[in-house]
């Protein structure tokens, strides 16, 4: 994890979350591009189901991003290895299209869908929006991370808590313990332990 001053970009998450971002779109995309009606308002509950569960990993790993930048924060001046995006050069939009994608999706979408094809009212995990619009912000304070390659130079927004050595280290733990069961979405327990 952390060798003489230096320390990982991401503490493993890529390997888990490969095949979930970036799909809640090309899912949706797919779904939609179904033109009879009846057929879509059958499947509508398999899709959404797989949405859901693509949704849920999604913001897991937003979040365990946002866990794991609480944690390196501890470690003052340490350089960050392995960080793809060092030195690309990305406007905002490009860095924040996803995240905003899927806020539209969750606030818009799947509002609309849920009540047009099973008449009935979408309600997300209250964790989510926080969620993803802190991310948000974290991409934005941070430029997308074109330029971050010490954690000295790493801005966390203000509703993530400030925490202690100790509660860094309990957040460690909660981001091993997911990377060893190899499941991101139990990040979503430690919700709580990271938001003000």
């Amino acid at each position: 994890m952390e060798n003489e001053n230096t320390i990982l970009f991401d503490p493993g998450y890529a390997p888990l979350v490969i095949n979930s971002i970036g799909q809640v779109g090309y899912t949706y995309y797919m779904f939609s591009a179904v033109p009879d009606v009846k057929l879509k308002r059958l499947n509508f509950t398999h899709v959404s189901t797989k949405l859901q569960k693509l949704l849920k990993t999604n913001i897991a790993f937003y979040l365990g991003c946002l866990m794991w930048a609480s944690y390196i924060k501890k470690f003052d001046n340490y350089k960050i290895e392995g960080n793809k995006l060092l030195g690309e050069d990305c406007r905002e939009e490009e860095y924040t299209s996803e995240i905003d994608f899927l806020i539209d999706f969750i606030e818009n979408q799947m509002p609309r869908d849920f009540k047009y094809y099973q008449n009935k009212k979408y309600i997300p995990d209250e964790r989510y929006l926080p969620i993803l619009k802190t991310y948000r912000e974290f991409l934005v304070l941070n430029k997308g991370f074109v330029e971050c390659d010490n954690t000295s130079l790493i801005v966390l927004p203000e509703n993530i808590k400030n925490l202690s050595d100790n509660e860094k280290e309990n957040i460690n733990k909660k981001i091993q313990q997911a990377l060893l069961n190899k499941n991101v979405d139990e990040l979503l327990e430690s919700y709580n332990l990271l938001f003000k």
